[in-house]
């Protein structure tokens, strides 16, 4: 039983990582980012020593726990470039309230100012959105009403984003 979820633990957060990096699916919190992979990277390690007889003791396994999160740790300090935030929904799909097409911008870490997108997202459940680049200058205006609502998540002067 204990193995199985194990198991069953490294192929959902596995799937979660690998769509996260190469689908349009987006896991847009960090927290939750970095937690399912140190489950994928947890669970694999585990699985391997378990199989090849290495990891029997608890002691060794809390010591692998900590060792990968050090590890995971690690990479999320060198590698995160911070999480796009919505500044402006600029349309709303009318059929579908969780389909909006939003600019959003991100704050690089390492160098200054601000990237910059106009996505099409889909909220598939909390935290996780399926999101596509889009023209916005080929909208089938039956399907999309104008908002321009202004949600400023990374609470920059209004003259910022514009």
């Amino acid at each position: 039983m204990k193995n199985s979820i194990i198991y069953i633990l490294f192929v959902l957060t596995a799937t979660l990582v690998l769509l996260n990096r190469y689908t349009p699916l987006y896991i847009n919190n960090s927290v939750l980012h970095f937690i399912v992979l140190f489950i994928a990277a947890s669970s694999f390690v585990i699985i391997v020593g378990h199989l090849l007889g290495k990891l029997k003791s608890n002691k060794s396994i809390l010591l692998t726990f900590l060792i990968i999160g050090i590890l995971c740790f690690g990479k999320a300090f060198f590698t995160w470039e911070g999480d796009w935030k919505t500044q402006t929904v600029v349309y709303k799909n009318m059929q579908n309230g969780n389909n909006t097409i939003e600019q959003q911008l991100k704050a690089s870490r390492f160098a200054f100012g601000y990237r910059k997108r106009i996505i099409e997202r889909l909220k598939v459940m909390p935290l996780i959105d399926w999101t596509t680049d889009i023209d916005t200058s080929n909208l089938d205006q039956t399907k999309w009403q104008k908002v321009d609502l202004n949600i400023n998540e990374m609470n920059l002067p209004q003259s910022n984003f514009e």
